[in-house]
């Protein structure tokens, strides 16, 4: 499969590799709001629905699950955030290249975060404004992504108001 092609070479620093520690890192942050958001749905309807017959699953797909399901979406977004904003994992997995490669197993790639990490140390002075526009490109990616998560949290919202 082209995807995961790694051109004959050994697999090892790659931007799967990096997805990995990403989603090690975020897991904590998402799995801590989850069970937070889960233990505010209010008592009663739980017990409305295991009083209505339902069993303890049925209970967690009717009661909780929708009361829940903004709060749940709003940690997948704060995880994406820090994801996103993580800097020193990704430049410590992957190698300092300026490679675009659509290969996930190859070792080349380098993020924008990690980019700018790397290089403003001994970039001169076109380097440093090139590196500062990527960093305010990362800001936008960031704030689009934070735009649409409140209105997909708006929206979910809107939906169990009015089915409550």
């Amino acid at each position: 499969i082209p995807f995961f092609d790694t051109g004959g070479g050994a697999v090892g620093r790659s931007i799967l590799l990096a997805g990995v520690v990403l989603a090690i890192m975020i897991l904590p942050i998402v799995a801590a709001i989850s069970r937070e958001v889960f233990a505010q749905v209010p008592t009663s309807h739980r017990e409305a629905a295991l009083a209505l017959g339902a069993t303890r699953w049925e209970m967690i797909q009717t009661a909780v699950i929708p009361y829940g399901k903004p709060g749940v979406i709003s940690a997948s977004m704060l995880g994406l955030g820090r994801a996103m904003g993580e800097t020193i994992a990704v430049a410590l997995v992957l190698p300092a290249s300026f490679d675009i490669s659509w290969k996930i197993l190859t070792p080349a790639g380098n993020t924008i975060a990690a980019n700018v990490a790397n290089s403003f140390g001994e970039a001169n002075d076109i380097g440093k404004g090139a590196l500062i526009a990527s960093g305010l490109v990362l800001f936008v990616v960031t704030m689009v992504v934070n735009m649409v998560a409140r209105a997909v949290i708006a929206r979910r919202s809107e939906f169990s108001g009015r089915a409550a």
